[in-house]
Formats: C-alpha cells, sequence, structure tokens
C-alpha cells in the first residue's frame, strides 16, 4: 500500500462501493481465448490494425529525464533508464512495447509485472494479457477500483499479484467494469463476426463452386437412378478437378442455384465491417492497408499517417507513460520534476508538424508578441542568459522583457548625429554586414591572388612564344618585344569577370537574411533582384577597371624596356627600377585589396537596394576603426544620412569597412558628404 492510499484513509470519512461486495470479478461476454483465436488470429481486417500498431508503437524509445526551463531533458545514466532500455532478460525496450501494444486493443488490457528483488527493489517488467491475469476489484474506495490481480498460468494454480506489483494499462474505460479496460475488438465483436462470416461464405463460394458449371439434359427414356447419376458426377470431378454438373430429366427447368460474386457484392459487404473494425481500433483503413482504404488511397496517404501520429499513437504514448510513470515513480524515488516521456523528435509522422510548429513559433517571435527565450522554449530549446528579450528589429534594439516592451528612441544631438543608443541600434546590423564581408574577403583575396600568379604565367609564356620573338636591326640577340594585345586576349578578362562576379554573388547571398531580418520582411534570394542585378552591373564596369589597371601596367612595362634596349628576358626578370612581369602581377598586398573593394562595392549597393525597396530613407553608418581607416570615416561613423548620399558615397577608399543600417528615427540626416572616393580627410 503506497502513501497516497495511506493517506486517502485517514482522509476519508466515507466509503463509497463500486459494485456489489458479492461481485469479484468482471467476466466479459467474450472470453480472451475467444478475442485472440475468433479475431486476433482468424480476423485480416482485425490482425492487419493490429499488427500497424505493433510496427509503429516501439518507433520512439520512452525515456525518463526532467523537465528544465519548459524542455525534456532525458537522464540517460538514470537507474530506471537502463530498467527501461531491458526491462527482463527476454525483451528490449522495442519488444516489450510491442507486447504492450499487442495485449492492450485485444483484451482492453495490459498488465506489467514488476519483479522484485530479495531487498524490494524493482529489476524487471513482464507483460501480461487477460489470459493470465483478472482485476480483482476493490470493495470500495479504500481500497480503490482494483485490490489485487490474480494471475492463472494456465494450469489450475493461481497466484494473487498485490496491486502495487502491477501496473495497469487499459486501451478503453469500460463503464459498466470500471476497474477493467474494454478492447478493440469486443467494442466491434459484431463486426468482426460479420466481417468473417462474409469471408467465410465467399471462400466456401469459390471452394465448393456453388452454381454448377453446366447442366446435363437426360433423354426422355433414360432413367438412371440417382446412384448413376451419383457415379456420372463423381467421374466428371475426376477428370476435370472440380464443379460437378446438374444432372436434370427431359423436360424439366433449369434456374440459378446459388448466387455469383458480381450479385453478392462482396466487396460492399466486406467495406462496411472493416471500417467499424479499423475505427474500434483507430487505425486509418488505408494505413491498416484494408480494402476499404486502398480503394480510395494513392499510395502516399500522408495525411492519413499524420492524422494517425498525431491521434492515435501520440495519445497512446501519453497514456502509457503516465501509467508507467505513476507506477514507477515511488520505486525509484524520482524527484518531483521527472517524469516519463516518449521521444518523438525522430518520428517522421511529426517531421512537417514540428515544421509547423517552427514557422510558428518563429512568427510569434518577430511580431514581438514573445520573448526569444520563450520561444526557444516552445521549440525545447534551452533559453541563454541574453534571450529574454523582445524581438522589434537589428534597425532598433532588442528590449529589455522586464519593461514594458516599447521600443524608445533617442532624441537627436547636433542636425546629422544619432545619440549613443541610436549607435548602438545601427551597428547591430552594421557590424554583422561588415563580418560577412570580411569573411568573404579571406576567400576572395586567395582567389584572386590564385587569378593573377596563373595570369603571370600565361603571360610570361606569351612574351617568350616564337611568334611574338623577332629580331631587331643594331640590336642583334635581343627580341622585339610584344605588344600589350600579345600579353593579354579576352580569355584572361572573362576569367577575371567569373570570378568578381561568382564573390558579388556570394557577399549579397550570404547578407541576405540579415537584410530580411532588419527590414521585417521574407523575401528569398533570387539572382534576379533589382538589389542583385544593379550590383552585377557594377561588378561589370569594375572589372574593366582592374583590366584596364593590369593592361596600363603592362604598357609602362613594355615602354620601359623598350627604352632601354631590353629583351624578353629583361623584361620578365626586371630590375631594381622597373620590375619583371611577374612582379607587376603577383601582389598579395594588391589581390587583398581588390578583394576588400570589389565586395565592399557589391554589398553596399545591394544595401541601398534593399533599402530602397523597403522604403528605408534614412542610414545609420557605421565605419571607422579598421587598420586603413581614414579621418574621413571615423568622422562619418554614426551619422545619419539620406539613402541617396549612401549610395554616392559607399566607400571612402578602396579598403574602407562603410556598411549602413536603416534607421527610423527622427534624427536630420545628412544630404551631402565633403570627402569624395580616395579623399581620406
Amino acid at each position: 500500500m503506497n502513501w497516497f492510499t495511506k493517506l486517502f484513509r485517514k482522509a476519508a470519512t466515507r466509503l463509497f462501493t463500486f459494485a456489489p461486495s458479492w461481485l469479484r470479478y468482471a467476466f466479459s461476454e467474450i472470453s480472451p481465448e475467444k478475442l485472440v483465436k475468433e479475431g486476433y488470429k482468424k480476423n485480416s481486417a482485425v490482425s492487419a490494425c493490429a499488427t500497424t500498431l505493433q510496427l509503429t508503437f516501439p518507433e520512439p524509445p520512452l525515456l525518463v529525464g526532467y523537465e528544465d526551463e519548459g524542455r525534456f531533458v532525458p537522464d540517460y545514466k538514470h537507474a530506471l533508464m537502463k530498467l527501461l532500455q531491458q526491462p527482463n532478460p527476454d525483451m528490449g525496450m522495442a519488444e516489450f512495447l510491442q507486447f504492450a501494444i499487442t495485449y492492450n486493443p485485444i483484451g482492453g488490457n495490459c498488465y506489467v509485472h514488476k519483479i522484485r528483488n530479495d531487498g524490494g527493489r524493482v529489476i524487471a517488467l513482464y507483460p501480461y494479457s487477460d489470459l493470465n491475469v483478472e482485476p480483482i476489484r476493490g470493495i470500495d474506495t479504500s481500497e480503490g477500483f482494483v485490490r489485487a490481480y490474480e494471475y492463472d498460468p494456465g494450469d489450475g494454480r493461481k497466484t494473487i499479484i498485490p496491486k502495487d506489483d502491477i501496473i495497469h494499462w487499459k486501451w478503453m474505460i469500460d463503464p459498466e467494469f470500471p476497474w477493467k479496460g474494454i478492447g478493440a475488438i469486443a467494442l466491434c465483436a459484431k463486426d468482426v463476426d460479420k466481417d468473417s462470416e462474409a469471408t467465410s461464405y465467399v471462400y466456401a463460394l469459390l471452394k465448393n463452386n456453388a452454381v454448377p458449371p453446366l447442366v446435363v439434359n437426360l433423354e426422355e427414356d433414360d432413367d438412371s437412378t440417382q446412384e448413376e447419376i451419383d457415379a456420372m458426377g463423381a467421374k466428371w470431378i475426376q477428370k476435370h478437378s472440380k464443379g460437378q454438373p446438374a444432372f436434370i430429366s427431359a423436360g424439366m427447368k433449369v434456374t440459378q442455384l446459388g448466387y455469383d460474386l458480381n450479385k453478392l457484392a462482396g466487396e460492399t459487404l466486406a467495406d462496411v465491417p472493416e471500417t467499424r473494425i479499423a475505427a474500434n481500433f483507430h487505425v486509418p483503413p488505408s494505413v491498416a492497408g484494408l480494402n476499404v482504404g486502398v480503394k480510395r488511397s494513392d499510395y502516399g496517404d500522408t495525411a492519413a499517417r499524420k492524422a494517425f501520429t498525431e491521434q492515435t499513437l501520440m495519445a497512446l504514448w501519453r497514456s502509457f507513460a503516465s501509467e508507467m510513470y505513476n507506477g514507477l515513480k515511488d520505486e525509484f524515488n524520482l524527484p518531483p520534476n521527472y517524469t516519463l516521456k516518449f521521444d518523438v523528435r525522430d518520428v517522421g509522422a511529426l517531421q512537417e508538424l514540428k515544421k509547423d510548429q517552427r514557422v510558428s513559433v518563429n512568427e510569434l517571435w518577430k511580431s514581438g508578441l514573445i520573448t526569444r527565450a520563450e520561444a526557444k522554449r516552445e521549440l525545447s530549446i534551452k533559453p541563454l542568459p541574453g534571450d529574454d528579450v523582445y524581438y522589434v528589429s537589428l534597425a532598433t534594439e532588442f528590449v529589455d522583457a522586464g519593461g514594458n516592451g516599447a521600443v524608445e528612441r533617442d532624441s537627436t544631438v547636433s542636425g546629422q548625429r544619432s545619440t549613443v543608443g541610436s549607435q548602438r541600434k545601427g551597428s547591430a546590423v552594421s557590424r554583422q554586414l561588415l563580418s560577412i564581408r570580411n569573411q568573404t574577403a579571406k576567400r576572395m583575396t586567395g582567389a584572386v591572388d590564385a587569378y593573377f600568379s596563373q595570369l603571370a604565367d600565361r603571360v610570361i609564356e606569351r612574351a617568350k612564344s616564337d611568334s611574338t620573338t623577332k629580331v631587331t636591326k643594331g640590336h642583334e640577340g635581343k627580341s622585339d618585344l610584344p605588344s600589350v594585345d600579345d600579353l593579354m586576349d579576352a580569355g584572361d578578362r572573362k576569367q577575371l569577370a567569373d570570378l568578381v562576379k561568382r564573390f558579388y554573388i556570394e557577399v549579397i547571398e550570404l547578407s541576405w537574411d540579415l537584410w530580411n531580418v532588419a527590414l521585417g520582411v521574407e523575401i528569398a534570394f533570387d539572382l534576379g533582384d533589382p538589389a542583385v542585378t544593379r550590383a552585377l552591373k557594377l561588378a561589370t564596369k569594375h572589372i574593366q577597371e582592374i583590366d584596364d589597371e593590369i593592361r596600363e601596367n603592362l604598357k609602362k612595362a613594355l615602354q620601359y624596356a623598350s627604352e632601354h634596349g631590353w629583351g624578353i628576358d629583361e623584361l620578365v626578370r626586371g630590375d631594381a627600377t622597373q620590375p619583371g612581369l611577374r612582379d607587376i602581377l603577383v601582389d598579395e598586398n594588391y589581390a587583398r585589396t581588390v578583394a576588400r573593394a570589389e565586395l565592399g562595392s557589391a554589398q553596399n549597393a545591394a544595401t541601398a537596394e534593399r533599402y530602397k525597396d523597403a522604403g528605408v530613407t534614412k542610414v545609420e553608418i557605421l565605419d571607422g576603426g579598421a587598420e586603413d581607416s581614414a579621418p574621413a570615416c571615423d568622422l562619418a561613423n554614426g551619422m545619419i544620412w539620406t539613402l541617396e548620399l549612401f549610395e554616392r558615397n559607399s566607400l571612402q577608399h578602396p579598403n574602407c569597412s562603410r556598411a549602413a543600417a536603416p534607421y527610423f528615427g527622427d534624427a536630420e540626416a545628412a544630404t551631402s558628404w565633403a570627402y569624395p572616393f580616395g579623399t581620406r580627410g
């Protein structure tokens, strides 16, 4: 007797009985043996539904754990967890769950016997069915619905099992006998019988060939005896396997002697009981593979499987976990925050439901109705110390949940510069944009450096080519110098264009979701978006400028070589005054500058276009503080500019780290800037 029962006895002032004192057992109209033999083993619709439950119920493992800030945390080292993983020496958790879900809907009850060692500690769990166990009802509320359980192994030697040693899990409550459950088969017994009889009838019809295949008309003077007719029929069957013909005398009229399958409407006859059987097992006919479900199935049945999981399996998981917890919590002294729960995270049919939940929670978070910590708890994620904030927009700031939830904007200082609080708001966006740009620049620097190294190899090879080598009069042993067009061709420029555009697209795509968050919108990345096309148009212009710069440097080298009477070897090698061809083209600092300048131009051009499309008219500038920052950069840092001014002055110099965040405050925006590109201030 547990502590709750003792406490209840002390508190009770009046005891109520559940049934007459002489009624000790609750015998069903249908015996457990008949439910198994005539229902589960003989009826295909019943076995299909039962098998479906057996295959799906054990999918998630049953875990012991504790609740921590709205999420369930499994405790894999707990002693009860070890018992659940192997309930007894004969079976693991999955098989144990299969036994439970087999016994429960068939007989209406599953009895889990707690096996104890000499010290009284539970060391094993065994599942029993109604074939072996019968509840002995309690006399009154002091004993509860059940006083004890009687175990019958089938040999007549019955054993009484104490109530505390059995965990009783019911399929459905039987109002007539509330201390015992009622199974799915008993609830639809007539439909099971109807389905079985219909199946047997059709089987007999086919087996016995109830309609004679042919009729033999006897002659008028043929007075064959019945024995002779039977002998002729037997010879026919012996020769043609089956289907005895009918023998009629002359002048007799022949009518159909039995039903054919069309008139019998066999499918319709089976559909009604199949539907009712599936309904009592709470298994959709299409999921169980029943004929009535397959006829209406496209073999996808995603909705049916999802409904089966959500409406049937989840209810069964919750019910079974609750009964197991109630029967084991005192045995293992579980703390108040501990519980038993099925781990449904990997259940396939629930993945769409989890996705819908994530979308729903994300919408609540973005709408500012819940904090980030509350959103994480809804998704069973442990909140971090900084998560107790509301979302408004990265263009403003996070608002402490301890306040009133209002977004306060600071007043301005001077005509153009925002306050410290507003700077903090804008930097949330700007710094993340700059971080994306810097990370991408590292990859692009390596790619640009590799491009120039390969270009140098090609240029030197072309310079030494026999097709560009001639002996110059008066300079025996010297070579006629090639032109810039001999050293570089359209393929070089295309390769550069492909490289630059690839990184333009990469930095824009990486920045896309950040712009979405900053603007409070959900726009999918698209190469055809104006923000992308505008940046790529700018890339075409910059590629031409880089190509022109390379050609100009090569032209100067060729001119110097010509003035000093150099041949190809001197041109390639260079001297202290004039770098050689490789030194002109390969410069790590130049590659870094190209990467940072191009990515800054691409990101800021797309930034301006995204803000413009969202109706933003003012931006807050984040600039300065980088290694190569200019005084003009430091001056611009924290200022509020019009979007048009930012478009015209997106960078101050090639290595500039300027970025911008949307600004929705009341500060007056600057409309002009006195320091054009290249002016350091």
